[in-house]
């Protein structure tokens, strides 16, 4: 009669990583660190409108530009069209998608919405501290909009300014919502940063007046802010038709 086979004990993941072994001295993160950091390059010169509406990003020109292969670009380039701020072309390139009226329409609606209703659930959440960091990058915003070379920075402290209160919603899915929806209002807010230090609009303490609201737990107040904030840049675009 033949024996029962025998049972062997289950791996656990300790048997593989645990201790001295030599799987601990594995840690590949240096590719993934250049293709997120490739990544995040991209993503904020979409934001921050640096490209405009039609433009081809062609992936030899973009890895030349950033010091890297053409590797992490496709990556790069293959998540940002996922997330709508490029669209693919027949050729295998990309470009940044054009602006018309039905698309700016859509994008500034739905903009207000998600926007304004997660500045209302981040309100209870954001802590002092994080109220003090947020008025500091207010003032630093208007200040910089004031003349042509602080618009640069003024961008991306805006960007950091509005994903702290984002973020305070702890809505994963409504964040990347937004991600989304500012990669996909970069060449609008391309056409308007001329008007940045030019205008008195951006200047009139929008931002500070969001943070008052905050701190005042008037949290319909502050989406009110927020939405104003978002209106000035689509209510002074003029798209082809």
């Amino acid at each position: 009669m033949p024996s029962a086979p025998s049972i062997r004990p289950i791996r656990t993941t300790a048997d593989f990583d645990g201790g001295s072994g030599p799987l601990t001295a594995l840690q590949p993160i240096v590719r993934q660190s250049v293709n997120e950091a490739v990544y995040q390059a991209l993503r904020n010169k979409l934001m921050h409108g640096e490209y405009r509406a039609g433009q081809l990003l062609g992936i030899q020109d973009l890895a030349d530009a950033l010091g890297t292969s053409t590797m992490p670009v496709r990556e790069a380039l293959r998540r940002l069209v996922a997330q709508q701020g490029l669209e693919p072309m027949r050729n295998g390139t990309t470009r940044v998608p054009l602006i018309t009226p039905a698309r700016l329409a859509d994008i500034r609606r739905a903009r207000i919405l998600v926007e304004g209703t997660v500045t209302e659930w981040a309100g209870p959440r954001l802590a002092a501290a994080t109220l003090d960091q947020l008025a500091q990058l207010a003032l630093e915003i208007t200040e910089e909009r004031r003349t042509r070379e602080g618009v640069p920075s003024s961008l991306e402290k805006n960007r950091i300014f509005h994903f702290t209160i984002y973020g305070a919603a702890e809505s994963p899915v409504m964040v990347a919502m937004i991600e989304s929806l500012w990669l996909q209002s970069g060449a609008y807010l391309r056409e308007t940063r001329e008007l940045l230090h030019t205008d008195d609009k951006p200047a009139d303490r929008l931002h500070e007046s969001t943070v008052e609201a905050l701190r005042a737990g008037d949290w319909a107040r502050a989406r009110q802010h927020i939405q104003e904030d978002i209106s000035w840049v689509f209510d002074r675009l003029d798209p082809p038709t």
